[in-house]
């Protein structure tokens, strides 16, 4: 991968070779530091200020995120270099879980499946207690007194952002077909394969707790985290894992759920105009 001169001279700056990359994605570069530590460099336009949100609503979570059968993400220090900020922060343990599905099948694989489910579910055991419903961190959050209200801007803010074709969406309709909680609870909403570490057929790090993360129906984790073994998101997931995901709501009494939860979350998405597979997933489901 070719890596920008900024990137270069910070990871001189911290002696860490190109080689060390452990991953990118819509947010941040991400390094091995040593065995212990990875260095977290964030995309172009993030503020230091953006960070230390980050780092405050990590640290918020800690206490509930140390009773949870996984790992979250937690930030040691905060750098600025020159334009481009980055954090270090304690490596989590694992391998990303879409790489642990290619070389794992039959009742293993299943298994694996659920625990991810499973991890998805537990997301809403961390204790975060805000008196409104809506985004925690993201610029210009959308907030509201009642859960349905949330849904309706949001989805409609995705539509209006997708373009033209999606102007015949209504979002009140969309909105409407969702369940709502008696209060607000944490929702990750971006539970899908690839920010999570898997290891010995567990799930062991959920990462990446950004803009998206919300006040909301807890419910919303699981749901969106079986939408997202669609290829389009998930491509190393398979029919037999759609299975097993559709099993697994039944069992936690969600399958009614599924196809309302899809196409809001396709809303919500439908501003993704830089990720052609995601993008056109959006339009699969609601335009077709």
């Amino acid at each position: 991968m070719n890596l920008s001169p900024e990137i270069e001279a910070i990871l001189h700056k911290f002696q860490v070779q190109p080689d060390a990359l452990l991953g990118h994605g819509g947010e941040a570069f991400v390094f091995a530091l040593d065995d212990g530590r990875i260095l977290r460099i964030a995309h172009a336009g993030t503020s230091q200020q953006d960070l230390i949100d980050r780092a405050a609503l990590l640290s918020e979570l800690a206490p509930g995120a140390a009773q949870l059968p996984f790992a979250i993400p937690a930030v040691l220090e905060i750098h600025q270099i020159d334009n481009r900020v980055l954090t270090i922060e304690p490596r989590l343990p694992g391998r990303p879980l879409p790489d642990v599905l290619l070389e794992t099948g039959g009742s293993a694989r299943a298994n694996l499946i659920r625990a991810y489910l499973d991890a998805a579910a537990r997301l809403g055991d961390l204790s975060l207690h805000r008196p409104w419903y809506g985004e925690i961190r993201r610029d210009n959050a959308i907030r509201t007194a009642v859960f349905a209200d949330y849904l309706v801007q949001r989805a409609a803010a995705g539509l209006q952002a997708g373009g033209a074709a999606f102007r015949r969406i209504d979002p009140q309709q969309l909105a409407a077909a969702l369940p709502t909680p008696d209060q607000p609870e944490f929702v990750h909403l971006d539970a899908f394969a690839g920010n999570m570490l898997a290891a010995d057929g567990k799930i062991t790090a959920v990462l990446d707790f950004g803009a998206v993360c919300l006040m909301g129906d807890r419910r919303l984790d699981p749901l969106t985290a079986a939408i997202y073994l669609t290829p389009a998101i998930t491509p190393s997931a398979t029919d037999d894992d759609r299975a097993v995901a559709q099993a697994w709501l039944v069992e936690h009494d969600l399958d009614v759920w599924f196809e309302p939860a899809q196409r809001w979350i396709a809303a919500f998405w439908a501003f993704a105009h830089n990720d052609k597979a995601l993008f056109e997933w959006c339009q699969s489901v609601l335009l077709a």
